[in-house]
């Protein structure tokens, strides 16, 4: 039974273990046998709720089996009463159950007595670690024991692990673990043409390569916006990624597409268990500039929608990536001139855009 006296010297053993965790020296289901090891009855979890979808799942458990695991996540989820409340709750302070739900109104819920007491549990305790968006993400012990002040000594030994444990979330989500591009191997990163960037949920940039750098800043296939977020010129591509970001998601892992000059992969991050947990959904974006065979055939799009040479390089131009800026420049002409051989283009094509022009131009690929 975990009580003052024990708090101490299983602080120091439990911090030890988070660091050991991050180091890699130790796992992190290591760290969470230990902190159930203390619990009577204990069930122990690292799981996520979305308050606003009403969806959630444990990513790592200590005590509790893999079905009764996919049970909560594909039903009991919607029942728990505690994360009704969970956003309102404040950040890194172990509460217990009672705080949240009198325990006369929580075992007269479907959740406790289909979920809970038939597994002999009869309380919980929780700290929120981390809030992203509408999302919180806990650690949570559950136990037979009713007291709740005993539980209090739980709930403490909790909220001084947060710190520590909200320094994982850090560690990982801002890259600093050297994972985020490691993946990908020192050649393709050195490549001159290819570009990696690695984003997270909100489509927010964790880790980019050196190319990947410079064609944020150019912003001409990507960008980031003010808020610092990642800015894709096609729509459609854009919308995937969002896609792939979002929880739930059962789409392609992986998607090749074509902006201007250059070939886009969109790959899903795989993370799973505690990894997950702590880096949270991410996705791989590798550009490189397309193979001469990937280029659309501009002769035929010249000759289908009878464009006059000038239009020819313009249209040109932009379907290889260039701003209107750019194509004045390489042709030494006058913006403007450019800027109205443009909308020539967009009149004979029937676009009203960039975009527009690229993706007919990819419908007349060059002759494999």
């Amino acid at each position: 039974m975990l009580n003052d006296t024990m708090i101490e010297p299983a602080e120091r053993e439990l911090t030890d273990l988070i660091y050991a965790a991050l180091l890699g020296e130790k796992s992190w289901q290591e760290f969470l046998d230990r902190l159930n090891a203390l619990i009577p009855g204990g069930v122990s979890t690292l799981f996520f709720h979305d308050q606003k979808s009403g969806e959630g799942g444990i990513s790592l458990a200590a005590g509790l089996d893999a079905d009764t695991a996919r049970d909560y996540a594909a039903y009991y989820v919607g029942l728990n009463p505690w994360m009704h409340n969970v956003a309102r709750t404040p950040l890194g302070t172990g509460i217990i159950g009672e705080r949240i739900v009198p325990r006369d109104a929580f075992v007269r819920t479907e959740y406790y007595a289909d979920f809970l007491r038939r597994r002999e549990i009869e309380a919980g305790v929780g700290v929120t670690l981390w809030r992203e968006e509408t999302c919180s993400f806990l650690l949570s012990t559950l136990t037979t024991r009713i007291d709740p002040e005993e539980n209090q000594h739980v709930a403490d030994l909790l909220t001084r692990l947060s710190p520590h444990l909200t320094r994982a979330f850090r560690y990982y989500r801002t890259g600093r673990s050297g994972g985020a591009l490691a993946q990908f191997g020192g050649s393709l990163l050195d490549a001159p043409d290819v570009a990696v960037i690695v984003v997270g949920e909100g489509m927010r940039l964790r880790a980019a390569s050196p190319r990947a750098e410079t064609l944020l800043s150019a912003g001409t296939a990507v960008g980031l916006t003010a808020m610092g977020t990642l800015r894709l010129r096609d729509e459609a591509s854009a919308a995937l990624l969002k896609r792939m970001l979002s929880r739930g998601y059962t789409g392609p892992r992986s998607r090749v597409v074509y902006l201007g000059a250059y070939r886009l992969t969109l790959v899903k991050a795989e993370a799973e268990g505690a990894t997950g947990y702590f880096s949270g959904l991410a996705a791989t974006l590798i550009l490189e500039e397309a193979r001469p065979a990937d280029a659309p055939d501009i002769g035929w799009l010249a000759r289908s929608y009878g464009l006059s040479p000038a239009e020819r390089r313009v249209a040109e131009g932009i379907a290889a990536g260039l701003t209107p800026i750019q194509v004045a420049e390489r042709g030494g002409t006058g913006l403007e001139t450019v800027r109205g051989q443009l909308k020539a283009v967009y009149a004979k094509t029937g676009v009203n855009s960039q975009a527009g022009l690229v993706r007919i131009a990819f419908r007349f690929p060059s002759p494999r």
